[in-house]
């Protein structure tokens, strides 16, 4: 049965990390720091930039000392989004 507890996992953190943009996106219109026009690229960019950078510093960590530190470390960041999200609620 792992593969079944597998896919649920993968499901659960799908749809956890799914309305990630939608909100971003809908917290960049609300602002008023910067015009939605300049807002909403800069999301996008990140985004992407987070996409490219994010596996290869994961495995250049693993590499330079364990896979178990590189995800400790990425579970640490987490932990730190989900208190900064609580903290800079809009």
């Amino acid at each position: 049965p792992f593969w079944q507890a597998a896919l649920l996992g993968y499901a659960l953190v799908g749809a956890g990390c799914s309305n990630i943009v939608p909100v971003c996106y809908s917290a960049a219109g609300r602002q008023k720091t910067m015009p939605e026009s300049v807002a909403i690229p800069a999301i996008t960019t990140v985004g992407y930039a987070g996409i490219l950078i994010g596996p290869a510093a994961i495995g250049f960590i693993a590499h330079v000392s364990s896979l178990e530190l590189a995800f400790m470390i990425v579970a640490v960041m987490l932990v730190g989004v989900a208190i900064g999200g609580s903290k800079l609620r809009t």
